[in-house]
């Protein structure tokens, strides 16, 4: 539970698996990983991306289920023919309703999406990062690709805690 603004937030539930939070996902390639999500308008909604994949969910309390599970390029068709048909590797729901922005590489996408339908549209084109997010200049490109995630049972004289960790 996240409380912007206090230091008392906590974990409500896990850590677990993917399947385990969410059964409908066994036997799918989000079973193994998730690449990119944001938050749909509709409470309790949101995007999941993996690969060439995405699945819609509603992941109301003691209703979670899968809505749709499909190639990208299925359900955004906006996004045919561009570098986001074959995956997505990071996103986030704009403060604007409908609306989030999509990144892979060292391009970005602000796209308009409708929940339930597949009339959305990529807004003012693919665009390159940096000379659009100047503030992101000094910690882009990064040279890892992730999470560090390793045997950590006994300390490393690299000062390694114990912990997963980015290697930046």
């Amino acid at each position: 539970m996240f409380t912007p603004g206090t230091t008392n937030d906590k974990i409500i539930k896990g850590p677990m698996t993917i399947s385990a939070m969410f059964p409908f996902f066994k036997g799918t390639v989000f079973e193994s990983g998730i690449d990119a999500a944001f938050e749909s308008t509709k409470k309790y909604e949101a995007y999941l991306f993996r690969d060439k994949k995405y699945a819609h969910i509603n992941y109301g309390s003691g209703s979670a289920h899968l809505i749709h599970l499909q190639l990208i390029t299925d359900g955004f068709h906006g996004l045919r023919n561009t570098i986001f048909a074959s995956g997505i590797e990071a996103a986030f729901a704009s403060h604007k309703t409908n609306e989030a922005y999509l990144f892979k590489g060292d391009s970005y996408a602000l796209i308009n999406f409708a929940p339930g339908t597949t009339n959305d549209y990529i807004i003012g084109g693919v665009k390159k990062i940096l000379p659009n997010w100047p503030s992101l200049r000094p910690i882009l490109p990064r040279k890892n690709r992730g999470l560090d995630v390793h045997d950590h049972s006994s300390r490393v004289d690299d000062g390694d805690r114990g912990q997963d960790h980015d290697e930046l």
